[in-house]
């Protein structure tokens, strides 16, 4: 506990911004107008970024800028730009998802901090190991690891490691998720998440139809996480940066939650609190959950799973606290009564829950008890409140949503006053026949010397005193500084004004806080636009277009009915359980004599069980006589840098969005990578794929939406907790969750782990664009199998090999097929739609 830890808080706008750093915030995250996970917060222009940096560095605090988004290539040139212009303004840290805008920082800026976002699903030791070796100082972790997890990572890496302490939380790991994208166009990966999580559900399935289930709810909606009571445990971790959620909340929830934090962390670096000494006071949970809960906190992850402990099914959005029942409502008058178990002010915001997707709420304007009209009411007090119009009965539980009190005084901590201060040392020289002279220094070693034009002169009256001095030099005022010393060395019986004495130190503060602000800025080299221009336009795209295009498949399971050697297919992706089974030799064997290769698939998360499984078995694995293997994230890439003779590819979940990104994945060692399902053919065909790296894209199949360590079939059907283990109900069926449109989204139970990830409800097929996608110049395409039946399986592969062999003409030799496939449903993705631009 004797390492300064960071508290690090978010700043969606200036009044945020504030609120976070006089509230005590060591550093804040915030973005700009482009390139931000937070597209729908109002961020930061180039002028009010300016004016915050000096704002902080002033006050000793951070500021880091998040371009944590995709990036295409016709954006790249405008976001290194931005990257200049916020470099040359003394920016402390850049944090970023896409590993190619890394690269191009990086190589620009060697000197400017590297933070990854958790948008690049780092959760172990590998993934934090592989990106400093690409030069990032800071690695966020994927916020579904334990403390236990998170404490070995930190304590066997070197590069900080930031954790989220407090706030919303994703129920998909980040970075994973195109649910917002594939169903609405709005790209989590492009800052305009639609939140589809917030949004009710209901579980299905095959035990459901026999009426032993019937689940509803919010059920992707977890609550907030908050972590004020495992402060002494994270601090004991080796975690540096503590970071809060919410560029989307506001200054009053920024100030609220950074004060509260920041009180218990002093108290715990300050003081050697014993674990069972550290206690954490009702009235500072009461304020964090009056601020922003839904239906409670929970730990997150830190504890492990928790199943639907740390869901909220009930309501996705703010709760408040609970302050009463109704008592009767008059539809005619709008006055509901109501015996309150908190106090309630005019002023105050409130909302009765009746069940709608929307309850009534209104602001308390008007409190009666007894008949007689109040400020206020405690509680136990019957009140009559007026104007509330809906659906309102007799016994509805009423929650306060906002108290005016708690609002009013954390308002009163930024905007008007500056109530952090910088703490000074100051000398004052007054002595006869020499001008008067101001020295003030700071703990960071700025100094500050000014001579005064003014001589002394001999006091008529009331000479000056060393007390009277003092006095108006202590008076800083609205600046940000504050004398903490002041030694003032005065000769006998002389006279000098107190506007004189005001004005030397207005001037020297004056250039303190310039000195302060301008230490961080830094000269862009003169080449910078040409380097630029460099990185950008590397060789590529020399291959040939008209070239032969392979087929790979992807099965999501492993069946002994399929005759996979028999698909015509060049590649199979087999899930790597599936190589656990004993008949996996037989067909390694018989594509071999095909010249089929065969890859293990490695999901995109390998935590806990998958983790010891792959590094006890896949040596053995390999000796069966596999071709290659395919992984989705850094850190198993790392991993896989050891097996030299095997073909390693990268899965979409690297989420390769520009030219850049295919060369950092080439420059990693991968073979060959898997293009963004986000991306159009537009895009595609205007990348620079370099020789020696194959380029695959997905045609077809249920592309995943998300990949969570949060199971919905296991939690809501299975019934895992905190205290009850998971019955293991995804074994006895399959299972989709329904949304209100009755589109279902099937859900696979990974229980090597029990992941589960949520697939597409419609298929991805694009039979009339496969020309299109061989003249972009891809290598192959994939297939992702589902659920189709094996006499599918085979005609989908013969279908997409005559298309590439003979043109789109002869789909119509497939048309039972295609009609099946349309009747299910189908999508063309983002091949034509696109995402919207971040």
């Amino acid at each position: 506990m004797n390492n300064k830890v960071e508290l690090l808080a978010p700043a969606g706008d200036w009044d945020a911004f504030t609120a976070a750093v006089e509230n005590g915030a060591d550093a804040v995250y915030l973005g700009g107008k482009l390139f931000n996970a937070r597209q729908f917060a109002s961020n930061f222009d180039s002028e009010t970024l300016k004016k915050a940096l000096d704002y902080a560095h002033v006050r000793g605090v951070s500021i880091y800028l998040t371009m944590n988004t995709l990036v295409a290539d016709n954006e790249l040139e405008q976001a290194a730009d931005f990257v200049q212009k916020a470099y040359s303004y003394g920016i402390d840290g850049i944090i970023v998802q896409d590993l190619g805008l890394a690269s191009l920082v990086h190589s620009l800026f060697p000197d400017l901090d590297l933070h990854a976002s958790t948008q690049m699903t780092i959760y172990n030791a590998e993934g934090v190991l592989k990106l400093e070796e690409l030069g990032f100082k800071r690695v966020v972790l994927a916020r579904e690891l334990s403390l236990d997890e998170i404490s070995d990572i930190a304590l066997n890496t070197k590069v900080e490691i930031e954790i989220f302490v407090h706030g919303a939380l994703c129920i998909c790991y980040s970075g994973q998720c195109l649910m917002s994208s594939i169903i609405g166009g709005r790209s989590g990966n492009r800052g305009k998440c639609a939140q589809p999580c917030r949004l009710p559900y209901e579980l299905t399935g095959d035990t459901c139809k026999q009426g032993n289930i019937s689940r509803k709810g919010f059920l992707l909606s977890p609550k907030d996480i908050c972590s004020v009571y495992e402060l002494q445990k994270i601090l004991q971790s080796g975690v540096k940066s503590f970071k809060i959620e919410g560029r989307m909340k506001s200054p009053e929830y920024v100030g609220t939650v950074v004060s509260t934090y920041r009180k218990y962390i002093d108290s715990l670096m300050d003081f050697n609190i014993a674990d069972e000494a550290y206690k954490v006071e009702a009235r500072d949970m009461k304020d964090l959950m009056q601020i922003f809960n839904r239906g409670g906190f929970s730990r997150g992850y830190l504890a492990g799973k928790t199943g639907r402990d740390m869901m909220c099914f009930e309501k996705p959005k703010n709760w408040g606290i609970y302050l009463g029942d109704t008592i009767s409502y008059d539809r005619g008058t709008g006055i509901l009564r109501m015996k309150l178990s908190e106090g309630l002010s005019t002023g105050d915001g409130i909302e009765v829950w009746n069940g709608d997707y929307e309850s009534p709420g209104t602001v308390v304007s008007e409190i009666r008890v007894k008949g007689k009209r109040v400020p206020e009411a405690a509680a136990g007090e019957i009140v009559e409140l007026s104007s509330i119009k809906g659906r309102i009965e007799k016994g509805l539980k009423v929650y306060k949503t906002s108290d005016i009190r708690l609002l009013t005084r954390i308002r009163q901590t930024y905007g008007a006053k500056f109530l952090r201060k910088v703490p000074l040392t100051g000398r004052i020289t007054i002595n006869r026949a020499v001008p008067v002279a101001l020295a003030i220094s700071d703990l960071d070693g700025n100094e500050v010397y000014i001579k005064s034009p003014v001589i002394p002169e001999d006091a008529q009256n009331r000479p000056l005193t060393k007390e009277r001095i003092s006095e108006q030099m202590s008076k800083t005022g609205s600046t940000p500084f504050e004398f903490k010393e002041i030694e003032v060395e005065l000769n006998d019986n002389l006279s000098v004004s107190v506007s004189e004495i005001n004005s030397l130190r207005r001037e020297a503060l004056e250039k303190l806080e310039r000195q302060r602000a301008d230490r961080y800025s830094r000269k862009v080299p003169a080449d910078t636009g040409e380097r630029i221009d460099n990185l950008l336009h590397f060789p590529g795209n020399s291959r040939k277009k008209n070239k032969e295009i392979n087929i790979s498949v992807m099965f999501t399971g492993y069946s002994a009915n399929i005759d996979f050697y028999e698909l015509d297919a060049d590649r199979l992706y087999m899930p790597f359980r599936a190589f656990l089974d004993a008949g996996i030799k037989d067909l390694l064997s018989a594509c071999r004599e095909k010249g089929i290769g065969v890859f293990i698939q490695l999901p995109a998360i390998t935590r806990g069980n998958y983790d010891r499984l792959i590094k006890e078995k896949l040596p053995g694995i390999i000796d069966m006589g596999v071709d290659g293997i395919i992984a989705g994230n850094p850190g198993t890439v790392r991993f896989l840098n050891d097996f030299h003779t095997l073909k390693i590819m990268g899965d979409y979940n690297l989420n390769i969005f520009n030219s850049l990104s295919i060369k950092e994945m080439k420059d990693m060692g991968l073979r060959g990578i898997t293009l963004s399902p986000e991306l159009t053919l537009k895009q595609i065909e205007g990348m620079n794929k370099p020789e020696g790296l194959e380029v695959e894209a997905i045609v077809y199949g249920r592309i995943p939406l998300m990949t969570s360590e949060y199971c919905p079939v296991g939690s809501v059907a299975g019934g895992l907790t905190s205290k009850n283990r998971c019955s293991t109900q995804c074994t006895k069926g399959s299972y989709t969750l329904k949304d209100r449109l009755g589109v279902q989204f099937p859900v696979l139970c990974d229980n090597i782990d029990c992941r589960s990830i949520i697939l597409n409800s419609s298929i991805l097929f694009i039979p009339d664009s496969l020309e299109r996608l061989k003249r972009a110049g891809v290598d192959s395409i994939r297939l992702m199998i589902y659920d189709e039946k094996p006499g599918e399986v085979r005609e989908l592969v013969r279908l997409h090999r005559a298309i590439l062999d003979e043109g789109s003409g002869s789909v119509s030799r497939y048309s039972d097929l295609v009609e099946t496939i349309k009747k299910r449903g189908f999508t063309k993705g983002h091949y034509f739609r696109g995402v919207q631009n971040s």
